[in-house]
């Protein structure tokens, strides 16, 4: 799955990034996010916007609270999504890259949400993905 542009300037210093950006694929990381998490879900397309002129793609599965065990019975709503992210070129290899922590951002039934870290991800040009889950140094 790749990302489709939403609210997105391109210009002289960005047109790369948003090029690449368009050209991730996105199923390894659903594919490991969701076998880390234990879930069987679907993901929406990832959305490419420009914010101050950086480029950022962000995702959301859909609702997992019914997975979630014992804490199912306090969820309003639970999903997999990008926390914060953004593309990048190396300013000293010049090799465009993407990185984003992916978290389970969840709201209780009584009020209130939150979430935390699930994996830390990063994909670059010639490297593909690679992973840091929660909890590895």
């Amino acid at each position: 799955m790749t990302a489709i542009m939403k609210k997105v300037t391109v210009d002289n210093h960005n047109e790369d990034l948003v090029a690449f950006a368009q050209a991730i694929d996105f199923t390894p990381l659903f594919e490991h996010t969701k076998e880390l998490a234990k879930v069987d879900c679907a993901f929406c397309q990832p959305e490419i916007t420009t914010i101050r002129g950086r480029v950022h793609i962000s995702f959301m599965s859909d609702d997992i609270a019914s997975q979630t065990g014992a804490f199912a019975a306090i969820l309003e709503r639970c999903s997999l999504a990008s926390f914060s992210n953004g593309v990048f070129k190396d300013e000293e290899t010049s090799e465009l890259g993407y990185w984003v922590q992916v978290s389970i951002q969840y709201e209780h039934k009584g009020g209130g949400s939150n979430g935390m870290e699930v994996t830390n991800a990063r994909y670059t040009e010639n490297g593909g993905w690679t992973f840091r889950n929660a909890g590895q140094c």
